[in-house]
């Protein structure tokens, strides 16, 4: 058991090399993922209703009682999965192999439940990579559940900042946007179809001064003076959804010319 619970902290999983994913969606989406779990620890109720979830696994039936100790929610749903610890990158930034990447640059983000929630919108939106310039464990228990299993699915890389991508971005002549909370252009008005870095920063702090001192496309999301500023995971949807909204709103202009050049 304190193996387990060791996994909760960063120290842990590094030590050990594992993962811990909590519930029955993270296995699931393990499964759609071709990944394959150390062990599963799990409560004969839920083995018994998950036959077809358990696979050639190794698999140790626990109580509930011992589940819950295991677990860093208060209410688990039966099943815990370990599984190995992703490697760290250690070359620098590269670029995607997209002819327009969308990419996203997060600056010190502290709350893991917002982390969780940018990496699922990320890959809503079809994100290529995802740098962390520092900020929460993108591996800890909270964020791999806020995310969804996102966090296993996009290609994510830990830097102590942002300073290389953003200097990848620029040599290759892509938009390096910066989420500022006033004074910038309605984000609407970037073309989000041409290869795109979004910068998103700390939850108090905002963007570091090093990369707002650097030239950046700056973008504010409009709002009510009602809230001084909006949370940083519901701002990364509204801007990282931005490139779907504009691809589908360009899409029947585009079948309109296809259509009148058929006609000809």
């Amino acid at each position: 058991m304190q193996q387990v619970r060791a996994l909760h902290q960063a120290r842990g999983r590094r030590e050990q090399q594992l993962l811990l994913l909590e519930g029955t969606h993270l296995l699931q989406e393990c499964r759609r993922l071709q990944l394959q779990p150390q062990r599963l620890i799990a409560t004969e109720r839920w083995l018994a209703m998950h036959p077809q979830l358990q696979g050639s696994d190794v698999v140790q039936p626990v109580s509930p009682e011992v589940l819950t100790a295991m677990a860093t929610t208060d209410t688990p749903d039966g099943v815990i999965t370990l599984l190995d610890h992703p490697q760290p990158s250690l070359e620098p930034p590269r670029w995607p192999r997209a002819s327009a990447p969308l990419l996203l640059g997060l600056d010190r983000i502290q709350d893991p439940g917002n982390l969780g929630t940018m990496l699922r919108s990320a890959l809503a939106a079809g994100v290529d990579q995802v740098w962390l310039g520092g900020g929460a464990d993108p591996w800890q228990p909270k964020v791999l559940r806020a995310s969804a299993g996102a966090a296993l699915e996009l290609p994510v890389q830990r830097l102590e900042h942002l300073d290389p991508p953003v200097s990848l971005a620029q040599d290759r002549a892509a938009s390096v946007v910066a989420a500022v909370r006033e004074g910038g252009m309605p984000y609407w008005l970037h073309d989000w179809q041409q290869p795109t870095l979004l910068l998103l920063g700390n939850e108090g702090a905002g963007l570091s001064s090093d990369l707002l001192t650097r030239p950046l496309v700056q973008v504010t999301i409009p709002h009510l003076s009602a809230v001084e500023s909006l949370n940083v995971a519901v701002a990364a949807g509204v801007l990282l959804l931005e490139r779907c909204r504009q691809q589908a709103t360009a899409a029947p202009d585009k079948r309109e010319s296809s259509a009148a050049e058929l006609g000809r």
